[in-house]
């Protein structure tokens, strides 16, 4: 059986991953991405197939993350597996990417490395807290 706090810390962790990475996708770095990727990207999202990846990312997070912080206590150990995380799963995307695709922009995988990298540092620390206080 799942524990609540799993759920709840689950849930919270997608939501916030969603809300931030919306603002950053959809407002914040929109121009750069459409930049970058030209005609490679989609007049809208496939909002079914971004879900999947939200509702497994946020899993992985709080599973390989805030779970072992939690069960450490500690709030650096979350931010420190956050980041290795982040930097993995993110790295894994766009060095493949940049390795098998034509003209994969550079930029664009390192300013995407570095975004999920943050994101999932920080969506690591609202794991933790979650876990901690349900």
């Amino acid at each position: 059986m799942i524990p609540a706090g799993f759920l709840t810390a689950w849930a919270g962790t997608a939501a916030f991953i969603l809300a931030i990475d919306a603002i950053w996708l959809g407002l914040v770095a929109k121009g750069f991405y459409s930049r970058q990727l030209g005609d490679l990207m989609l007049d809208q999202p496939r909002l079914a197939i971004a879900a999947l990846f939200y509702v497994m990312y946020s899993g992985a997070v709080v599973i390989l993350a805030s779970s072992a912080a939690a069960r450490s206590g500690s709030l650096t150990d979350a931010l420190m597996l956050g980041a290795i995380l982040g930097f993995a799963a993110y790295g894994t995307y766009d060095i493949t990417n940049l390795a098998t695709l034509k003209n994969w922009p550079l930029t664009m995988s390192l300013v995407d490395m570095a975004w999920g990298t943050l994101l999932t540092t920080a969506a690591s620390a609202v794991g933790y807290w979650l876990l901690r206080w349900t």
